[in-house]
Parts: C-alpha cells; structure tokens; sequence
C-alpha cells in the first residue's frame, strides 16, 4: 500500500511543540493533535490494532497488518506535561496498561479515557523511531512473543538502543493542522 500525499511521516514530539506554540489553555489538560497509525518501525506494514475491531472496554491491542480500518487509527492527544494519550478512533477508548499494572508483560489494552498515568506515553526518539514509554510504570510500548501478526501488544522494560518490537512510527493519516 503506497501512502497517500496526506500521509506524513512525524515525530509525535514536533506535533507537541506545534501544540504548545499555539498556546493550549491551561484548563484544557490535553489537546488533539492528529490521527495517527501506531506501526512499528521494523514492520511499518503492521499496526497497533484494537482486536477484531471491538469496542468492549479492556479489548486487547495486537499487531496487525496496515488496513487503515478506524480500529488501526488513533486520535492523538497532546498533554502539557509532555505525554500523548492515545485514543482508538473506532471506540473512542483509550491505549492502556491494564489494571495500571507496572510488571514487565502486563497487557495494553484499551479502556475508558480518563485521566490516569497507566494511559499516558511520553514519546521517546530512538535510532530508527521512538519508544512509546508509560507514565505509571515507565516501561515501553512493546510486541510479545517477538515481531509478528496477531502478537499481542505488552509493556516490558525498555531496551537502551531500541529493538525490534519496542520501537514505533507514528503516521500521520490527518496531519495536524497549521
């Protein structure tokens, strides 16, 4: 799939400081910036995908060949503490470590938006991407089992350099606006 013209590829922290630029209101608390695809940067041919498209609270998030269907998309909300939240376009809930959990594998789902840290990521710049690292438990945003379709999305310690199945693209699919 060729991306369309639309299609940019952005660090999620530029979008930030063109938030922050603009002068968010205090009170706001988070600020849309884009709809993005979450891929992974050794595979941007597979995405953060809300299971089978469902809209049940605690629904797991997988790795799954890029479609475009809005349960591969996400609404992304900038906060003025420097951390994204991210919002399933499909159910409007959000990416989440369940039961705010701080252990190595505990599964990212998705659930309710709210205000919680365990559905907050501060996005950080790695080689060839960056890591999607959680405010509650400071871990990464990672595959289990490895690269591969269907793989469930977990949290584990982040590697220093970056590996294969902790290291992710955002994709623009609506640019932030000017």
């Amino acid at each position: 799939m060729i991306p369309s013209r639309r299609t940019v590829l952005v660090c999620a922290a530029v979008a930030v400081g063109t938030v922050l630029a603009a002068g968010v209101p205090a009170q706001a608390g988070v600020a849309e910036v884009g709809e993005a695809t979450v891929r992974l940067a050794a595979r941007p041919d597979l995405v953060a995908d809300v299971a089978q498209a469902s809209q049940a609270d605690g629904a797991p998030v997988d790795l799954w060949a890029l479609t475009g269907a809005k349960n591969q998309r996400w609404a992304v909300q900038a906060s003025l503490d420097g951390y994204y939240r991210f919002r399933s376009v499909n159910s409007g809930k959000c990416l989440n470590v369940r039961n705010a959990a701080v252990a190595d594998g505990a599964p990212v789902i998705q659930w309710p938006c709210g205000t919680a840290p365990n559905e907050l990521w501060k996005v950080v710049p790695k080689a060839i991407g960056y890591q999607f690292v959680n405010k509650n438990s400071g871990k990464c945003l990672n595959v289990q089992y490895g690269v591969g379709q269907g793989n469930p999305l977990i949290q584990y310690t982040c590697s220093a350099g970056g590996a294969t199945n902790d290291v992710w693209l955002s994709v623009w699919e609506e640019p932030p606006a000017d």
